[in-house]
Order: C-alpha cells, then structure tokens, then sequence
C-alpha cells in the first residue's frame, strides 16, 4: 500500500520547502491523544524517526502547532523538522544481526568506584554509594581512557577501571510455542536440574529407586501421575518433585470486555502460559520476586511498553540496584514489568526484586506478541485499562486472585513519590556532607 501524499496544507501553514516529503524528530518526543499536553499521553518517538507529513492544527503559546503522528495522537511541532527523504520508522530496540540483545552488558565487582569525569579520577573523587549494598549492571562505549598508567571503561554510571568489569553472557533460553510444537500430555513439566546438567530418574517413587535414565536441564516431559513426592514421566521413570516445574491449563479469568489475549503466570511452579482465549499458545520458565509479596497474587493489565529502559531500586529499599537499558519492558503494575533479563539463567527459580525476569528471547516474544503492537519509530507506549490484556497471577493460596485496583495504585504512587524524593534529598545531603568532612583518600 503506497503512503499518502504529503499534506499541502500543513506544508503550506509552516511555509515548509515544497520538496518536503517527511518530518524529521529533531529530539524524542512525546505522542498526545489530542493536540494539548494536558491530555493523555500516548507514548514516545525518538530522535531521527521521519514520519509522513499529516494534518496540522494551531495550538497555544505551549505549542504553536500540533501535528498529526503515525499511526495515531498528535506531536508538537518544536520537536521536528521538514525533510526531503522519505518517511522511515524503525522497530525498536533495533537488533544488530545475529545478536540476542541490542548490545553487550557488564556487572561491577563489589566495591569497585564509580567517577563522574577524568578530573575526579585524578583527585580520587568517586561518585558516593547510594547505600552499603551497591550492584550495578551497565552498558558501555568502545572506547576507553588511560589515566596516570590505568585503563578506564566509560559506562552508563561513570568511569570505572576496565579490568573492574565483568561481561554478562545472555540466556540463550527460549519457551515453546504450543501451537506448532504441542506439548507431550497435560500437564506437563520443564525439567530443573540444579548443576543444569541432568536429572536421574528412579524406577519407582522413591529416592533409594533403581536408576532409570536421566533427563537434561529444561527438558520437557509429559506429567502422568503424582505420588509421594514424585512425578511419573515415563514407564516405569520417576522424577522428584522438586525437579520439575509442572505447566497446568487454567481457565480464562471472569473479567468483562477484557482483551482476548491473556498471561497466566504460576508463581509455584514460575510457569507462564500465554493463551489466546482458552487456547494455550506459548509456555516457558520466568523468575519472580525472590520474596512471595514482590509478585503479589493479583488480576492485572498490561499497562505500558518500553523498548529500553533504566530500572534501579526506590530510595526506600534496603539495598541499591542499577541495571542500564533493560530490553522488551511489557509493565503490568507500577514497578512491575514482563522484561529480559541478560544477568542470569535461572529461569524456573524465584529471582528478581519483583519483575517477571524472562530470557531474552522470551521477554521480545511477550513484547511483539501484546497488543497494542508498539509502532515502529516508537520506544514507549502507554496502553489504556479498558479492554486491555490480562496478567493473571496466581499460587497455591491464591487460585483466583482479586482483579488489581489502579485507582488506589495512583492515590498510592502520589505518596510514595513525595516520600521518595524526601529520602533522596536526605540523602544527598548526607552523601555532600560526608565528601566536605571526609574526602575520599589518596
């Protein structure tokens, strides 16, 4: 289908070059229901998108003028630019070939200072620790700094001695589509082998049992029967209990005018099922919060979409965390989000701070696969409650879990922002006080 014509009467209105084929994002902006920044945002798109000159209309001495986006809202006008090329929009993250992630990723080592510029290296003036328990995972540029005979990575929190770092090497992990590969019998089961090498099976129901074969790590086996702690997989192949992560069918959630897409997460078994209507589609492994109240039981939505994000703990926390440009982030509550996660491989086991941490494969699937379809040129998208997606958490204690109030979410969020930004101050003032008394030693 060819793209529209460029709009004349918009070219005409911003006395634009008559060979203007495109806008041009001259920095990221943000989308707008409707041409005013009081109304609903929409979401974001970044720098260097073009997008087809559309409709234009006057605005206010905010925003002189609005114009149309693709494929949906309004952008204000101080954020672009005419250009002669096409319109081009590119699905974000963008993927080099061949790559899991957008890029490479490193942790810290413990204790490892952190400078803000090659001066403060040189006065041994570290950026201060937000708190004693400090863990950072963070991107970095190609190239590096030599100071007084020492190399210097240049990374998303500063400098930090290159030999200080420690590459993360991504899951290579991936769920199974249960549409053109079904699974073997319902329910059934992935396999945990805690060394990730293999399971042994007994020829009974018990752990004194003959030997009767192994199975790998995240094999999927058929579950036949239940007893005494064990799992039959097999004629006469009985697997412990605590090495599978059993994935049952659930019916879909009584909720009015939802979306027929929808996520069952089990938070026992750290199964996800994703279904279209009753039809289970897609199935894998997930980490949940390592505490039962940090992926609380509950009927959620799917409430926004970043393509990258920043994710680090509220001041209020016990310990700190900083993890740059986390891919494929899909949030369901304020906090809360279905993303990769390039640190572990631990999938099948309660990990995170509360975040349904997903392989990276498998975080992109949940991303592209949930609707609204992020726009291409777009790296954030809000997505409105009604008759939005379903995420229906759930456990042993809490098989129907109460639907998620939102309204009570944002009242609470007003709070916790003001208590958040009163901590931080504190301790700012504590961190500057600190470097006057007591600078850092040679």
């Amino acid at each position: 289908m060819a793209p529209a014509p460029p709009n004349a009467a918009t070219i005409a209105r911003l006395a634009w070059p008559a060979g203007t084929t495109s806008i041009a994002l001259r920095s990221s902006a943000h989308v707008y229901a409707t041409p005013d920044e009081k109304s609903e945002p929409l979401g974001k798109i970044i720098i260097g998108t073009r997008l087809p000159v559309g409709e234009s209309i006057d605005g206010d001495k905010r925003c002189k003028v609005w114009l149309a986006a693709t494929p949906r809202g309004w952008i204000c006008g101080r954020y672009v630019k005419p250009s002669a090329l096409p319109p081009e929009a590119d699905v974000q993250p963008e993927i080099p070939s061949g790559r899991l992630l957008p890029q490479d990723y490193y942790g810290i080592k413990k204790g490892a200072k952190r400078y803000a510029t090659e001066d403060d290296v040189r006065a041994n003036i570290s950026r201060p620790e937000p708190k004693i328990e400090s863990t950072y995972m963070v991107t970095k540029d190609k190239e590096t700094v030599e100071i007084d005979g020492v190399v210097y990575a240049k990374t998303s929190v500063g400098l930090v001695v290159a030999s200080e770092l420690y590459k993360h090497w991504p899951s290579t992990f991936a769920g199974v589509d249960l549409v053109k590969n079904p699974p073997p019998a319902w329910p059934f089961a992935y396999v945990i082998a805690t060394n990730r090498g293999t399971v042994t099976a007994r020829a009974t129901a018990d752990k004194k049992g003959a030997e009767a074969g192994s199975f790998k790590h995240r094999e999927i086996v058929p579950v036949l029967e239940e007893a005494a702690g064990f799992v039959r997989v097999g004629d006469g192949k009985w697997l412990e209990r605590t090495s599978v992560r059993i994935a049952r069918k659930r019916p879909k959630p009584a909720v009015e005018a939802a979306h027929p897409k929808w996520i069952d997460l089990d938070r026992d078994e750290q199964v996800m099922i994703a279904y279209q209507g009753d039809t289970p589609v897609f199935a894998t492994l997930f980490s949940s919060g390592r505490r039962k109240k940090d992926t609380p039981p509950a009927l959620y939505r799917i409430r926004s979409k970043t393509a990258i994000t920043k994710m680090a703990a509220e001041e209020r926390e016990a310990s700190h965390y900083e993890v740059s440009e986390v891919p494929w982030a899909t949030r369901f509550r304020s906090g809360l989000y279905f993303h990769a996660a390039y640190w572990h491989d631990s999938f099948g086991t309660p990990k995170s701070h509360g975040c349904v941490n997903l392989s990276p494969a498998d975080a992109k699937w949940v991303y592209e696969w949930t609707e609204p379809v992020m726009p291409a040129g777009w790296n954030e998208l809000e997505v409105a409650v009604p008759q939005s997606m379903i995420v229906r958490v759930h456990d042993a204690a809490h098989p129907d879990p109460p639907v998620f109030d939102y309204d009570k979410e944002a009242i609470e969020r007003v709070k916790i922002r003001k208590r958040e930004k009163e901590l931080k101050k504190k301790r700012e003032e504590a961190e500057a006080e600190a470097a006057g008394l007591a600078p850092s030693a040679p």
